[in-house]
């Protein structure tokens, strides 16, 4: 793990004096203390900048977690690859934010969205502390669920015939409100972008390049149109990358994940 400077917001427990008695504080060093029992180690801390200064020790922080994964799961995941949660710990406004997700290395496309996320808020107010306790085992115990099956995909080899059947379908999903696509070429979608992806067809490779290529470079593909005479013609066309934090970019991941779910399930 980092060696992280841990902020002064990391460790506040106390209420800032803007704050009603109804703001109940968390000290986001005391979410990692719990995490690190559930074998969830603090990877990395970002802490958001005061413009006051009488603000300074209250800021928002945001940590990531990881575990100490087994050999099998960094080979099926890749290099720099991790199965994180994310906390964000606000000290002044919003609620803190638990977020469970795949992130595949720097520069790298991310499982970071739809059903392969979990994300649970919980707001200062209340019996905030007792909703921690009881979400907290619970992203653990479903992170244990995705890496099981993380481990199951990385193990199914696919052949080429089901590779085109999930590349026809995530062609289906991306192209989904567009209408009257023709001659869509399905196999952009399956050229691997990166060396490491070349090296293997199991399913969870195949997954991650059929994601990728559909949200970022794009599938092509023709329309029927009428020119400028209004005669009958075709015009080449290509989707536009998808940003990975729309909901747009949500959806689809999720569809994408559950399709590669269903053929392992096959």
């Amino acid at each position: 793990m980092q060696n992280l400077a841990i902020s002064t917001s990391f460790v506040q427990a106390e209420r800032h004096f803007s704050k009603s008695q109804r703001f109940v504080p968390v000290q986001p060093s005391q979410i990692s203390e719990v995490l690190a029992n559930h074998g969830l180690f603090l990877n990395h801390l970002k802490t958001g900048k005061a413009r006051q200064q009488e603000r300074a020790h209250h800021q928002t922080t945001i940590a990531r977690y990881v575990a100490r994964d087994s050999a099998d799961m960094v080979r099926v995941m890749g290099d720099g690859s991790t199965l994180d949660l994310l906390v964000r710990a606000p000290q002044l406004s919003g609620a803190i934010e638990l977020r469970l997700g795949f992130f595949r290395g720097v520069c790298a496309n991310q499982w970071n969205a739809g059903k392969l996320v979990e994300s649970v808020r919980v707001s200062h107010l209340g019996d905030c502390l007792s909703e921690l306790n009881r979400a907290i085992p619970a992203l653990v115990e479903r992170r244990a669920e995705i890496s099981e099956q993380i481990l199951a995909m990385g193990a199914r080899k696919v052949t080429g015939s089901e590779i085109a059947m999930l590349a026809e379908r995530v062609a289906t999903l991306r192209l989904a409100g567009t209408e009257n696509p023709v001659n869509v070429q399905k196999l952009d979608l399956i050229r691997p972008r990166r060396s490491t992806d070349r090296q293997s067809a199991d399913l969870f490779t195949v997954a991650n390049v059929l994601q990728e290529n559909a949200l970022r470079f794009g599938i092509r593909y023709q329309q029927h149109a009428l020119d400028n005479r209004g005669r009958p013609t075709m015009h080449n066309m290509t989707t536009r990358k998808v940003v990975e934090t729309t909901g747009a970019a949500i959806d689809l991941t999720g569809k994408i994940w559950e399709e590669a779910a269903a053929l392992l399930a096959s």
